[in-house]
């Protein structure tokens, strides 16, 4: 931005481009948001009645949460860890110039690794939930 001498008023560049580390603070806080509903969701399967019930204190603020069980409080984790680490991302590397194409890869790398760990096949294979066959 600059100011034209004359009348003082702000001309504002059409061309100016955001810098990427404010990009790669969304994808990263986007990809953390959902580690934490995958974690929530998992530790839910680990420990179904502690879990639940945090969960279910957690989500309640969320209308219509009786609805969705505990399903709400896995949300509200997804959603302050997103919130958070967007926050405090976007304040630390906002200035900052990265390799826009090799982060966007990673991130999509990233939520397939999540999407994989969050298929009941996988996460009981780890858990050492295997089917018992006859």
């Amino acid at each position: 931005m600059r100011l034209n001498g004359r009348k003082g008023k702000k001309i504002v560049h059409a061309n100016k481009q955001r810098k990427t580390g404010e990009i790669i603070a969304v994808l990263v806080s986007v990809w953390l948001g959902i580690a934490a509903m995958t974690a929530s969701h998992l530790w839910t399967v680990y420990d179904l009645s502690r879990a639940n019930s945090i969960l279910l204190k957690l989500g309640s603020w969320i209308p219509g949460w009786w609805g969705i069980g505990p399903y709400a409080g896995k949300e509200t984790v997804g959603l302050l860890a997103w919130l958070a680490a967007w926050a405090i991302l976007h304040v630390i590397i906002r200035n900052r110039e990265f390799n826009l194409k090799a982060w966007t890869q990673v991130f999509a790398v990233g939520f397939f690794v999540i999407l994989i760990v969050n298929w009941p096949p996988v996460y009981h294979a780890v858990l050492g939930w295997l089917p018992a066959f006859p």
